[in-house]
């Protein structure tokens, strides 16, 4: 039976059309992500195809579908297998669906600051976990972009992991993060993102937790009243395509859509996110959110290395490997 989705994936899959006047056909690859457009990596997104597009002198046209209009993360995930779409631009944890390794993406409290994000996703170790999740998953990682650390909104206040207690938090559809906001004593909700705001505003759940960036640009603030510094997981952003679908690219095109991923756009996310903590917090206190600074160390107690290992025993070795990098040399 003919259907939207069999119409979605025969467009996609018949991605080169033949433009008048043109001699060559234009490759047409299909972006999916479920930001609104003001958010810093829906507009990074932007930039990214067109980057693409002077790159290749027009060969290449990264055709944008934002808004969850193709699907949610874990549908966009599943669709560069079938070719319902070309590239996912997303929160690397979602990945845990097709990846085991991907599971280090999302560990509480593994990455310290953007410097160390940097290090990590910039360096051998990031290049490690980029090898093992396209041989799990046959998807490549094209770029890691720096995301704000995720902080918790709930109608109540949270100041330690006691105040979670029956708590429903929205998490992304991740064990990680399921098994962690278990541990810390609430009771985790996965759920798309495009359902998050109706359910706060019905009462369905009592709280998410999503990058400032996110929480500002998608008006939680009309419907929760606290903004809780926990600053518990930096998940990076992922640029991924099927690896197959990269390799059938001619090596030229190949090249501008890796270095377009890693150019422009990956630095302006950088820069947005960097300059915009204090300033996201600014805008959500006068739209009246109410700012908690936490006990930090009480939630880190309950997810820490011991959590880990009893809980993801197959990443726990990655894991100390990522905490160590760029960490002061013991005296």
């Amino acid at each position: 039976m003919f259907n939207f989705k069999t119409a979605v994936a025969a467009a996609a899959l018949a991605s080169s059309v033949l433009l008048p006047g043109v001699a060559l056909a234009q490759t047409v690859l299909k972006l999916g992500h479920v930001w609104p457009a003001a958010e810093i990596h829906a507009r990074a997104a932007e930039r990214f195809a067109a980057d693409v597009a002077q790159a290749t002198n027009g060969a290449v046209k990264v055709e944008i579908y934002g808004g969850s209009t193709l699907g949610s993360d874990r549908e966009l995930v599943e669709g560069l297998r079938f070719g319902s779409n070309d590239i996912w631009v997303g929160g690397a944890g979602v990945l845990t669906s097709a990846s085991d390794t991907a599971k280090i993406f999302a560990l509480p409290f593994m990455i310290r600051d953007s410097q160390h994000f940097g290090q990590v996703y910039g360096g051998p170790t990031g290049q490690e976990i980029t090898e093992a999740v396209r041989k799990e998953s046959g998807l490549q990682v094209l770029a890691y972009w720096l995301r704000g650390p995720r902080w918790l909104t709930t109608k109540k206040p949270v100041n330690a992991p006691a105040d979670l207690a029956g708590l429903k938090i929205r998490v992304p559809d991740s064990p990680v993060s399921v098994a962690s906001w278990k541990a810390l004593g609430a009771a985790p909700t996965p759920m798309s993102f495009g359902e998050v705001f109706n359910a706060l505003q019905q009462g369905v759940i009592d709280g998410q937790e999503n990058p400032l960036s996110l929480i500002q640009t998608s008006k939680f603030s009309e419907v929760v009243k606290f903004l809780v510094r926990t600053e518990h997981s930096y998940e990076p952003i992922v640029v991924v395509m099927s690896a197959s679908r990269l390799a059938r690219l001619p090596e030229a095109q190949r090249k501008a859509v890796l270095e377009a991923a890693n150019g422009a756009a990956k630095a302006f996310a950088s820069e947005e996110v960097n300059k915009g903590e204090a300033g996201f917090i600014k805008q959500l206190q006068g739209e009246g959110m109410t700012l908690i600074e936490p006990d930090k160390a009480a939630f880190r107690a309950k997810v820490g290395p011991a959590f880990v290992k009893a809980s993801f025993p197959s990443v726990a070795a990655l894991y100390e490997k990522v905490a160590a990098v760029g960490a002061p040399a013991a005296r």
